[in-house]
């Protein structure tokens, strides 16, 4: 009995040309680029917020799109989607301050001002953090575009600290 196909054979031909087609297509298929580092960005937050004092970071990532809930921060891009959460404090996702004149004063903030000079009371910032936690825990966290940085600011405000996270 033999086990050897003549390499002549039309359908050795043809296994042959499937088979590489397949390896192609699979090749082709694989993403070009790995999936952005969500665990780098959610260390980056908790750095932030572990601090003793009012401290800001900047994280550059390669994400297309990212959703920021309070405990947790989700990156994509064409290589993938990665999750990580935050060990330390709430993020105060800035994109869920729906109101335009809140969302511009608390950029400002966000930019390095103080919220003393931002705003004559300042447990206003509070009360909008409040106001977006309450929206992304009632709606659920939505995808935003990215710009290629997550900013991070951990403020105090009337003694209380607050961790505001923009994209």
């Amino acid at each position: 009995m033999e086990f050897e196909s003549p390499v002549d054979a039309w359908y050795v031909w043809a296994g042959v040309a499937l088979g590489s087609v397949l390896v192609a297509g699979l090749a082709l298929g694989l993403p070009d680029q790995p999936p952005p580092d969500a665990n780098r960005a959610a260390n980056t937050v908790d750095g932030v917020s572990a601090a003793t004092y009012d401290a800001s970071a900047t994280y550059e990532h390669d994400a297309d799109e990212v959703k920021i809930g309070t405990k947790t921060i989700s990156m994509r891009n064409d290589g993938g989607t990665d999750h990580a959460s935050v060990a330390f404090g709430t993020m105060t996702p800035v994109h869920a301050i729906e109101n335009e004149t809140r969302y511009r004063a608390v950029l400002r903030i966000m930019r390095g001002e103080s919220p003393d000079a931002v705003l004559n009371e300042t447990d206003k910032l509070l009360r909008w953090a409040q106001e977006a936690h309450a929206a992304i825990d009632g709606k659920g966290a939505s995808w935003k575009q990215a710009d290629g940085q997550l900013r991070i600011r951990r403020v105090t405000v009337d003694g209380d600290e607050l961790l505001l996270v923009a994209t």
